[in-house]
C-alpha cells in the first residue's frame, strides 16, 4: 500500500521524533513517501492513503481533506475538531483530546518517543531547568523569570512570527536565562541529561506533550503548571516507544 504522509515545516532543522522514526519502520510493511507542503507541491492521485499530521484548521488538515484518498490525521495541536467523518481514522496523542473526538468510530492512541535517542545517559546534571519548545506566548516562558538557579530554554524561533519570539528571547536573557534555537536530536538529549528538571509552563493550547516523555525518558523531573490537565497524563503514564506508536499507526492504516 503506498501511504503518503503530509506535513508542514519551515525550519531548516529536520526533527528527528517517535513519529518521524515510526515512519521509517512502516517501510518495511508500507511504501512510505514524505511531502512538506511548505516547501513541496503535492500530488496525491497514485496514493492509496494519505496521512496528515496537523491540527484541525491547519494548512494541511485542510489540503487532506479536499483529497477522496482513503486519509488519516495525526492530531497536532489542540484546536476545535470538526464534528466530521471526512477522516478515515484518527490518531490523538491524550486521553484529554480522546473527549474531542468521540463522535468519530474510528480513533486510535498513536504516540511515542525515540528512546534510541533520547535516554538517560547517567551524567551529572548541571542545569536547574530547562524549557524545550517554542518561542511562543502560549508555552508562558515568563514563568522562568526570577527562578532560582541555572536556567535554559531550547525551541523553535517563530518563522511565521519573529517579532513575539524576540521579545520572549530578550526578557528571558534579560534574565540570565540561556536561550538556544532549535538543535539537533542528538544535541537535545544532551541536554535533556544536563537537566535536573524539565519545566513545561505551557497553557492547555500551548503543547509539551512529546518534550515531557523525551524528558521523563532522559530521567529528568518534569514539572508543569497546575491548570492543565492535559499534560498531567503525562507525568505518570507508560513512555510510549516508537514500537508501540508503529502498532498503533499499523491498526489505523489496515482500517
Amino acid at each position: 500500500m503506498d501511504v503518503v504522509f503530509v506535513y508542514e515545516s519551515r525550519h531548516p532543522i529536520e526533527v528527528k521524533d517517535g513519529l518521524t522514526t515510526s515512519l521509517e519502520a512502516l517501510k518495511d510493511t508500507f511504501n512510505i513517501s514524505k511531502v512538506n507542503i511548505a516547501t513541496q507541491e503535492p500530488s496525491f492521485k497514485k496514493d492509496d492513503f494519505i496521512l496528515g499530521w496537523g491540527a484541525f484548521g491547519s494548512e494541511v488538515d485542510r489540503l487532506v481533506r479536499q483529497y477522496p484518498n482513503k486519509k488519516g490525521l495525526c492530531i497536532g495541536g489542540c484546536s476545535e475538531p470538526y464534528d466530521t467523518l471526512d477522516y478515515d481514522v484518527l490518531f490523538y496523542e491524550t486521553k484529554w483530546f480522546r473527549d474531542k473526538i468521540k463522535f468519530h468510530p474510528n480513533i486510535i492512541h498513536a504516540f511515542g518517543v525515540d528512546t534510541s535517542v533520547y535516554y538517560d545517559m547517567n551524567v551529572d546534571r548541571d542545569v536547574d531547568y530547562l524549557g524545550v519548545g517554542a518561542y511562543a506566548l502560549w508555552k508562558r516562558w515568563d514563568k522562568f523569570v526570577g527562578l532560582k538557579g541555572k536556567r535554559r530554554v531550547i525551541g523553535e524561533f517563530q518563522r511565521g512570527n519573529p517579532e513575539e519570539s524576540q521579545q520572549i528571547w530578550d526578557m528571558l536573557e534579560s534574565d540570565g536565562v540561556v536561550c538556544k534555537d532549535m538543535v539537533k536530536a542528538q544535541t537535545l538529549n544532551c541536554e535533556y541529561n544536563r537537566a535536573k528538571t524539565v519545566y513545561i509552563p505551557a497553557t492547555l493550547m500551548g503543547g509539551g506533550e512529546r518534550a515531557i516523555l523525551e524528558a521523563r525518558s532522559c530521567g529528568c523531573k518534569v514539572k508543569i503548571e497546575d491548570d492543565n490537565p492535559k499534560l498531567k497524563e503525562l507525568l505518570t503514564c507508560p513512555i510510549y516507544d516508537v514500537d508501540y506508536y508503529v502498532k498503533q499507526l499499523k491498526r489505523g492504516l489496515r482500517l
